[in-house]
């Protein structure tokens, strides 16, 4: 086989493992999200924990746009990457940090006080 064609088959090993990857985080962080709902435990910022990002501030609407995609994605997994694009200016990750620090901890707490 010519360098050409093994350097294409590199690449294509390289995309099917990179999406391997990207699929397996994905699951876990949807599993990790259904198992924060499922148990009773607090997923809310703890006041000794060190933040490593600055807190970039959400408004009410960008709260909304991520509910919004969130429940318009469930039962299917959750791709975060996918949820961001619905929320203007923000990351997957701060979407995902969003709804498991603030708003499930909410979310929570509203239900137990029913």
């Amino acid at each position: 086989m010519n360098k050409v064609g093994v350097k294409r088959r590199r690449k294509s090993e390289e995309n099917v493992k990179s999406e391997e990857t990207d699929t397996r985080e994905s699951m876990n962080i949807q599993n990790s999200v259904m198992s924060d709902l499922m148990s009773g435990a607090d997923v809310g910022d703890s006041e000794n924990k060190k933040k490593s990002n600055k807190s970039v501030a959400w408004t009410t609407d960008q709260r909304t746009q991520l509910f919004d995609a969130i429940i318009k994605r469930l039962p299917s997994p959750l791709d975060w990457k996918e949820i961001a694009e619905d929320v203007d200016g923000k990351s997957h990750t701060q979407c995902y940090d969003q709804w498991r620090k603030r708003m499930l901890s909410d979310l929570k707490k509203s239900v137990a006080s029913e």
